[in-house]
């Protein structure tokens, strides 16, 4: 059993992981392969098109129209393109996924608890992973000044890059709030209006919140 291990982005493969795609019908794809950072070009000439199947955790599973002609139509994709694909004995084990998700955990509340510790107020630590492809962990938090955003900002990125060897990525200033991406965990800290009006807890209601080892002081409180 082979699995692609990625594809050129199109937004019918992003939207729908239920509904099978024929890699024939699907406009751009049916021509390249993006792997690693490089677009590999596709044969057009296979007698049965693999059909692709959206997995939230696992890619891009290839499957063949005839059982017996799979393993023949890799190996000449990979003897003429080069190997862009993997069998799925390689994919990572559950057991690493929960591994990733614990630490990515002790990340957040870590950080959450830096907020906390620099009054930020009504922080919450939500567990998006199974909502979002791109991130595990939200947090929420409250501050009542832009240079009290600014000093949780800055003792987050500290505590992150020294504690866990971490960068954070796209840091965003608009006037009201500020993002921090770590990857695995994204930090949103707004002032009180801007949190009401984004309202990201209600956006992602399904998503897991996960206690935290402290108390966190209620905007109420403030008002």
């Amino acid at each position: 059993m082979f699995w692609f291990a990625a594809a050129h982005r199109h937004p019918r493969l992003c939207i729908s992981a239920n509904r099978p795609a024929i890699l024939s019908q699907i406009p751009a794809i049916n021509q390249t392969l993006y792997f690693h950072g490089r677009i590999y070009p596709l044969p057009l000439s296979l007698a049965n098109p693999p059909t692709l199947r959206i997995s939230q955790s696992q890619g891009l599973r290839a499957t063949s129209n005839k059982n017996g002609d799979m393993d023949d139509e890799m190996d000449d994709l990979i003897n003429k393109y080069g190997e862009v694909v993997y069998r799925s004995k390689d994919q990572k084990p559950h057991a690493a996924e929960v591994d990733d998700d614990a630490e990515s955990l002790s990340l957040a509340v870590t950080l959450a608890k830096v907020a906390n510790e620099v009054k930020a107020a009504d922080i919450r630590v939500l567990f998006v992973k199974p909502l979002v492809y791109w991130t595990r962990f939200f947090i929420i938090a409250t501050a009542f000044s832009r240079p009290q955003i600014d000093a949780i900002g800055t003792r987050i990125r500290d505590i992150a890059e020294k504690q866990f060897k971490r960068v954070a990525r796209g840091d965003t200033k608009p006037n009201s709030w500020t993002l921090l991406d770590f990857g695995d965990v994204v930090v949103h800290i707004f002032l009180p209006q801007q949190r009401e009006f984004y309202n990201l807890e209600e956006f992602y209601g399904n998503a897991t919140l996960i206690e935290l080892p402290f108390n966190t002081e209620s905007t109420s409180f403030r008002e």
